[in-house]
């Protein structure tokens, strides 16, 4: 029961509450934060309902799969079997292809999904973020722009229908991003982080299909030159079931680092899957 007649307690503003006695012992639900900062303790559910980022932060949710990685390979876990992401060629800059192929067979071109859309998002040659919209005809669209990352690309049509045949976003005749059969967009466990940001790593998780097993490593160029150096090595085991990681602190990477999620492969091939969440704070001016 609430005491009125302790006056000192009563609302000195001219906004009244409608749960207003509710509210006199809300300390009791007060928290601190690292810096020393009160914060109100509250269920998670209330929390999910009501995220509002503010000015000056984002977030990135990545998710990619290779699907069949072969016995003692090494490679990036992407729509591409058994290969290292070809930075190197994407870094250069260059306008992309938009070509259509046959499942299962990429020297076949098609012309079934001409009309039909992919949206490219990526980074221009300052890192900022571009995002363009290209119309499939055949094997003959390109892009407008010149990209220097590419990190997703989704397929849209008129009927809402997944797209039949696979298709293919080249720099030249190296594939930078690929939407396989049936699948409407990328996955490319692959990111960079933009000009102006800095990324923090809050959660990882990795999976193995069936009994295959290898080892997953965590890549990372920081400021996006130089070599990658590894930044989480954890083996993955299909039956063990998928392998989790929330960070307890963070993980900081600066504006323009690289992010590759590789597998190698011990036994059994396998399809591997890996996610990550990124919050991207704005850098002080």
């Amino acid at each position: 029961m609430v005491d009125r007649s302790d006056t000192s307690r009563e609302n000195s503003t001219s906004y009244t509450h409608p749960q207003e006695t509710n509210l006199l012992n809300v300390h009791k639900a007060m928290e601190y934060d690292v810096a020393g900062q009160p914060i109100l303790r509250t269920t998670g559910s209330n929390i999910i309902a009501n995220i509002n980022l503010s000015a000056g932060f984002g977030q990135v949710h990545k998710f990619g799969a290779v699907p069949a990685m072969s016995q003692n390979t090494n490679g990036t876990i992407w729509d591409e079997d058994d290969t290292i992401y070809p930075w190197s060629t994407i870094g250069a800059g260059s306008t992309l292809g938009v070509k259509v192929v046959e499942p299962n067979n990429e020297n076949n071109t098609s012309n079934d999904l001409s009309g039909d859309t992919v949206e490219i998002q990526g980074l221009d040659v300052n890192f900022n973020v571009i995002t363009e919209t290209v119309t499939i005809s055949g094997a003959t669209a390109t892009t407008s722009n010149t990209f220097y990352r590419v990190y997703r690309a989704i397929y849209a049509n008129t009927s809402d229908v997944a797209n039949s045949k696979r298709i293919l976003i080249q720099v030249g005749t190296t594939t930078v991003a690929k939407i396989l059969e049936n699948i409407g967009q990328t996955l490319m466990s692959i990111y960079t982080v933009p000009a102006g940001k800095t990324g923090y790593l809050m959660r990882l998780d990795v999976t193995a299909q069936g009994t295959a097993t290898g080892s997953f490593k965590l890549y990372v160029r920081e400021g996006g030159t130089g070599n990658f150096g590894v930044k989480h090595i954890a083996e993955i085991n299909g039956t063990g079931g998928p392998y989790q990681l929330e960070y307890p602190i963070p993980q900081a990477f600066p504006e323009k680092s690289d992010i590759d999620a590789r597998m190698h492969t011990f036994a059994n091939n396998g399809r591997y899957t890996c996610t990550f969440d990124i919050l991207l704070v704005d850098n002080p001016a």
